[in-house]
Parts: C-alpha cells; sequence; structure tokens
C-alpha cells in the first residue's frame, strides 16, 4: 500500500480509503488509484486487515443451493446491493447437510467476516449458540416458521404449498399429485401446505404424493410423474416442487399423450425464465428472489454500519401465475 501510495502522490491512509470506502475520495483520484493498484499488481492481504480492523472486508453466505437454478437470483440481489462497497462476498455450500452447517459457519467467523448471510439453514440446532456468540452481524434467508427473529427476509412455505393447491383445485382438478425432490425443512413446509389444502377440500390421499431424497431435476420430473401414475392412474394434476420436475412432468405428458392442460394440470415452483417459453408455458409459484438477496444483504451492511436496520423480520411473499398448463 506504501509502493502504491508512493507511485500516486498520496498517504498510505488516502489508499486505504479509495479501496475500503471509495465514496469519500474524490473520482478522479479514485480511478487513478484503482489504475495503479492494477499496474502494480497490489492484492489486499484480508488476514492482515481483520488483524489490523474489526473485519477482514468480506460478507460470507451460507447456502445449500449454489448449484441450483433457483439461487441464482438471490445471489444477483445479493451482489448488487454489495457490490458499491468495500465488502466482497464469500460463498459457501452446504448442500443440504445440516451437520454441516455449524462447521461452514465457524469457518467463516475463524476469518473475521465483516458478516455473514445464511441463506437457508436446515436447522437452527447448532447454529443458535454460534450466532449468539459471534462477533459480526448475522443475517438470514428462512422459512418463517424457523427460530431468527431479527435479521430476517423470508417466507411461509407452508402457505406456498397450500395456495397453488387450492389454485388448482379452483380450476377444476380433483386428484392432485405432489411431486418433490427434496427433503429439506422448505420443501416439508410445502409439501405440508399442499396436505392441508386437499384436506380441507376432502380430497386428501396420502397415495398422490411421492419424492425422492434427490435434486429436482426434469429427469426426476418425468420419472416421478411415471411412477405416480402407475400408483394412482386417475390423477389430473401434479403441483411440483420447482420448475425443472415440473418441466419433467409437462414432457412426460407429451410422450404419453396426456392433454395439457384439458385432462392434466401442472403447476410448479420458482418461476424460473424458461417457465413462460414451454409449450405450453408452465403455471408456477414467483418468488421474489431477486428481492430477497438485496433486502437481506442491505439488512446486513445496515448492521455492520450501525445503521437502523429498518423492518427486522420479512415476509418477503409469493404470487401464483397462472399460465397454460393449468385451465
Amino acid at each position: 500500500m506504501s509502493d502504491v501510495a508512493k507511485k500516486v502522490g498520496v498517504s498510505p491512509i488516502t489508499i486505504s480509503r479509495a479501496l475500503r470506502n471509495p465514496e469519500i475520495v474524490s473520482e478522479d483520484l479514485r480511478q487513478t488509484i484503482l489504475r495503479t493498484v492494477d499496474e502494480m499488481g497490489y492484492i489486499p492481504n484480508l488476514a492482515a486487515r481483520a488483524l489490523a480492523g474489526r473485519h477482514n472486508g468480506t460478507v460470507g453466505v451460507i447456502t445449500p443451493a449454489l448449484h441450483q437454478h433457483g439461487f441464482a437470483g438471490l445471489m444477483l440481489g445479493i451482489e448488487d446491493r454489495l457490490r458499491a462497497t468495500e465488502f466482497g462476498v464469500q460463498y459457501s455450500n452446504t448442500l443440504h447437510h445440516a451437520d454441516g452447517e455449524a462447521g461452514q459457519l465457524k469457518s467463516f467467523l475463524m476469518q473475521k467476516p465483516a458478516g455473514v448471510i445464511i441463506a437457508g439453514a436446515e436447522s437452527y440446532h447448532d447454529l443458535l449458540p454460534l450466532i449468539e456468540k459471534a462477533a459480526c452481524p448475522i443475517a438470514h434467508i428462512t422459512d418463517l416458521s424457523q427460530e431468527p427473529e431479527r435479521l430476517v427476509v423470508g417466507l411461509d412455505h407452508h402457505a406456498a404449498g397450500a395456495e397453488p393447491t387450492r389454485f388448482l383445485l379452483s380450476r377444476g382438478y380433483q386428484r392432485i399429485g405432489f411431486i418433490g425432490g427434496g427433503t429439506d425443512v422448505r420443501s416439508r413446509r410445502r409439501r405440508e401446505g399442499y396436505e392441508a389444502a386437499m384436506r380441507e377440500a376432502g380430497r386428501f390421499d396420502p397415495d398422490l404424493a411421492i419424492g425422492a431424497d434427490a435434486a429436482g431435476t426434469t429427469g426426476l420430473g418425468r420419472e416421478l410423474l411415471t411412477r405416480l401414475l402407475a400408483r394412482v392412474p386417475d390423477i389430473d394434476a401434479v403441483f411440483a416442487q420447482n420448475d425443472e420436475l415440473a418441466l419433467g412432468v409437462l414432457i412426460e405428458c407429451g410422450v404419453r399423450g396426456i392433454r395439457v392442460p384439458e385432462n392434466f394440470g401442472i403447476c410448479g415452483f420458482n418461476d424460473l425464465e424458461f417457465s413462460a417459453f414451454t409449450e405450453p408455458s408452465l403455471t408456477t409459484v414467483h418468488i421474489p428472489r431477486y428481492e430477497v438477496g438485496y433486502r437481506v444483504a442491505d439488512m446486513l451492511l445496515r448492521a455492520v454500519r450501525s445503521e437502523p436496520p429498518g423492518e427486522e423480520k420479512v415476509d418477503c411473499g409469493f404470487s401464483v401465475i397462472p399460465r397454460g398448463s393449468t385451465r
């Protein structure tokens, strides 16, 4: 940093300010400093920064689903909110393994991060003691039934399972199946919501629900529908845990000559981009994933800067998007 300062003709503290709080340095000087940093190959030492200050300048994000399409919107929201700040982002992927969540949080906390976002924990049993003792703020994306009460952006996944089921019932479908590709807490809550709505309508049958402890892929959607039709031939609709599964159901219906939506309805979940462009287009449940990511990052940033948090627990909501795969 001293070498960069000498070349630019300013003090080392000005270099530090330009890199950590760019808004307090003039635009021309900041551009000169950044250009010189690039030319000289200067890379900040985060370990040294952590020793010298309160944190290492990074925000840790723990997620169970970095590999899944649905996480992309969350990630974009988080990064857009943090991009113009002095903070970088570091990700850790638990792959839905609850026993690894506490270890990954410990690993982040050992590095003295500015803060941590837990984007979908399976269980808070082992996390809460760590969160209570953490030296940095920790924000959360959760099902609203879970424990955290502050710095939370969440969704009622029980309601997000019940509402699309009621929608399918309102369109005249009666033997509505449920197919799932995961056993995490959010998937379980959506299945419970589906079952509650079917019971309310007097149409619950445990044989109508089928799942697999595997990633919810298009291929799995085809497989699960095949198994479900063998078990319940008179099924006339499916609520799928995600749009990839729903796409598999739609493809399998096409192979079998099942008319969608006239004789068979399909509703997915997540409102991924392709769902609007299939033929027919997929009815699905829209989650404002970008807004969730942006808002939880904003909550965390305010906490790091000791600013008023605004709302401390936010229900981001959801909406059923009717399209061509339902009557």
